[in-house]
């Protein structure tokens, strides 16, 4: 069985296949923002790099944001019409929910034992906001312990106490802000495992879809989130 994932949400793009043993490709290119020109000759060359044609793509998904609109509109746009033109499923994964993941995979790598730590990306949203999520890791496994949020840094920090690894694009923007809240114990990821990977979505999605899960590819939409009530978008 071979999936097919893509993230467009930040101002990377990720492209990975997998099959049900290990990684086939995959392709973090970092620091761009040109994925309509870029996501469908990306696609084509991790399909050439393992042999093999799209139509022998048995699962697609794909990073629903929230992040970059127009990103996350190609990515899910295109996902969508190649599950179509294929009559493949699909699944789509949220992003922060992948961010979280290059948190939980630091930590289990450090040689001293992990305690209960919580693990929270930060996306530049603009106009002062940010994309986030909070999650705690325990040494085992991630679990997500928030809505996904679109607030001011402020109201996201009333939010934690304690032990927080941080990672994500609004880092450098907020890190100092971070540092001078007493009630926290910052830790912060290097830039490499700030953005999502198709890998981590391609995984997550086999994953989903043992359990059953099918996403319906005319009515799945990115994940936006709006300052109005911080809520996602019914789909």
């Amino acid at each position: 069985m071979l999936i097919l994932a893509a993230d467009t949400s930040t101002d990377s793009l990720s492209v990975s296949i997998i099959d049900e043993e290990k990684v086939r490709t995959r392709y973090d290119l970092r620091g761009i923002l040109r994925h309509s020109s870029l996501l469908m000759p990306t696609i084509k060359r991790a399909l050439k790099k393992i042999g093999a044609d799209i139509s022998e793509i048995d699962l697609f998904s794909v990073g629903l944001g929230p992040g970059s609109f127009t990103g996350l509109r190609v990515g899910v746009t295109a996902i969508r019409a190649l599950a179509i033109a294929t009559d493949r499923p699909i699944i789509g994964v949220p992003t922060l929910d992948v961010i979280a993941h290059n948190g939980a995979a630091y930590l289990k790598k450090k040689k001293q034992p992990v305690k209960r730590v919580k693990v929270c990306p930060i996306l530049d949203a603009k106009k002062k906001q940010v994309y986030s999520c909070i999650y705690s890791y325990n040494g085992d496994k991630i679990k997500r312990e928030s809505g996904y949020l679109l607030e001011p840094v402020d109201a996201l920090i009333k939010r934690l106490r304690g032990e927080v690894l941080f990672l994500g694009d609004g880092i450098p923007i907020y890190k100092e802000q971070l540092l001078r809240k007493k009630s926290l114990k910052a830790d912060f990821l290097d830039a490499k495992k700030w953005f999502p990977k198709a890998a981590v979505i391609a995984k997550t999605a086999l994953a989903e879809y043992r359990k059953g899960k099918r996403d319906d590819p005319y009515d799945l939409v990115p994940m936006y989130l709006y300052a109005r009530d911080c809520n996602v978008r019914k789909r």
